[in-house]
């Protein structure tokens, strides 16, 4: 099943997909060029478009049997998001990604981003707000999910890394204090190598750019892991029906 990857960042809803031999990655979008070039480091065999979205025409978009993206969410973040008018928000990007999944008509798509975007997205679609933990995730985030997709499956964990996540905030880069956020106890930023673990990122993911730059790609992105689980419930629906009717019974 051909896959594509609409602001793409760094790669980590592609790495989850790409775990499957079933998908292949074809073509994945992003109009910044230091995630455009990490992203071919780590995925040499997908064409990698490094444009503005919204100097392409819905239209150009390559045709797949999925389409996975998380538009850019800066602007509906809790703290932009307190007290603004609701008419004063820029959703351009949004509709922008919905009118290449009208016009590819995909059998599966994932659109991510953070809860707040709920109020702007019909409820015609699957839309929910997922919590990482209950999937395998070690931080405290919650995310939107919205689309057309299966249900992936829980496998909660109770480890949770030192890195502290606020559930209203996500990542924080308020100087001097770039990248996620640690307990108070360890007085310190975290390392870009606990980012990618508290991400689910492998060690070894091929980063570009200065440090500032690394840390907000992987902040941004989509865990690997929580990618994964969606396309292990495209990739095999009916083992995943089986699973949730024993968990009716039980």
């Amino acid at each position: 099943m051909k896959v594509i990857d609409l602001f793409c960042g760094a790669g980590g809803f592609s790495l989850g997909f790409d775990y499957i031999e079933k998908f292949e990655l074809i073509y994945a979008l992003d109009n910044w060029n230091i995630a455009c070039q990490t992203y071919k480091s780590n995925f040499p065999y997908v064409d990698v478009d490094c444009r503005n979205a919204l100097d392409i025409s819905p239209s150009k978009i390559p045709s797949a049997d999925i389409i996975i993206g998380g538009p850019p969410c800066q602007e509906f973040t809790i703290t932009k998001a307190l007290g603004k008018d609701e008419r004063s928000y820029d959703t351009s990007l949004i509709e922008w990604f919905l009118k290449v999944v009208d016009n590819i008509k995909p059998k599966y798509w994932i659109m991510e981003n953070v809860p707040t975007v709920s109020r702007f997205v019909s409820g015609k679609h699957k839309k929910k707000i997922y919590k990482m933990t209950d999937y395998g995730i070690p931080q405290l985030r919650k995310r939107l999910f919205y689309g057309d997709y299966n249900e992936p499956k829980k496998a909660p964990t109770k480890v949770i890394f030192p890195t502290v996540i606020n559930e209203a905030g996500g990542v924080t880069y308020r100087p001097p204090n770039l990248g996620i956020r640690l307990g108070s106890v360890f007085r310190r930023r975290s390392l870009i190598h606990e980012v990618l673990i508290t991400q689910t990122f492998p060690l070894d993911f091929i980063l570009h750019g200065i440090l500032s730059d690394q840390y907000t790609m992987i902040g941004n992105a989509v865990p690997p892991l929580m990618a994964y689980r969606f396309a292990q419930a495209i990739e095999n629906p009916t083992q995943l029906k089986i699973h949730t009717e024993k968990v009716i019974r039980d």
